[in-house]
């Protein structure tokens, strides 16, 4: 009798087991420092042009004095530099696999915005046409000047347990 394991039944016990460590899941729900950022009049028009909005939006922005509400793309003009919050034991790659954005209030021209990053959750797919997945949610939540949470973005980002062939 060898005591070699076969090869078939190492790779499937090492496909069922969890790729969640529990450094990964104590991360779950710890707030990152906040960051604020302006909701700037210059950089939402240049957005709207950029994305053939209205015209009754672009007016709206020329009027130097006021302070019209935005749609919630307005948040991408500083969303770039917000950096999704590194995992421990994370696979170095990662697929975004979705991105979410929820208004919960009116967001105005000048709103100075407090925005705190989270781990929202994790789950994972064993087996299926792409193997063993991981999928961690990342979460920002955006309070105005006045204390209310006016938006929430959600980005799910997938790591694979072994290299996807794309197939």
């Amino acid at each position: 009798m060898s005591d070699e394991t076969p090869q078939a039944a190492t790779d499937e016990s090492d496909e069922d087991e969890s790729m969640i460590t529990p450094a990964m899941e104590a991360e779950i729900g710890i707030l990152g420092e906040p960051d604020t950022m302006t909701i700037n009049r210059e950089l939402v028009r240049r957005m709207a042009e950029a994305l053939d909005e209205d015209s009754a939006l672009l007016a709206a922005l020329e009027d130097e004095e006021g302070t019209p509400e935005v749609p919630g793309w307005a948040l991408f003009t500083y969303f770039g530099r917000t950096r999704q919050r590194r995992l421990p034991d994370a696979p170095k790659r990662g697929l975004m696999a979705a991105d979410e954005l929820t208004l919960l209030a009116p967001i105005r021209v000048g709103d100075t915005l407090t925005v705190v990053s989270k781990i929202a959750g994790m789950n994972e797919r064993i087996g299926g046409r792409v193997g063993h997945a991981l999928f961690v949610d990342h979460e920002w939540s955006y309070t105005n000047q006045d204390d209310v949470e006016v938006a929430r973005t959600r980005r799910t980002v997938t790591f694979f347990k072994q290299k996807h062939s794309g197939e």
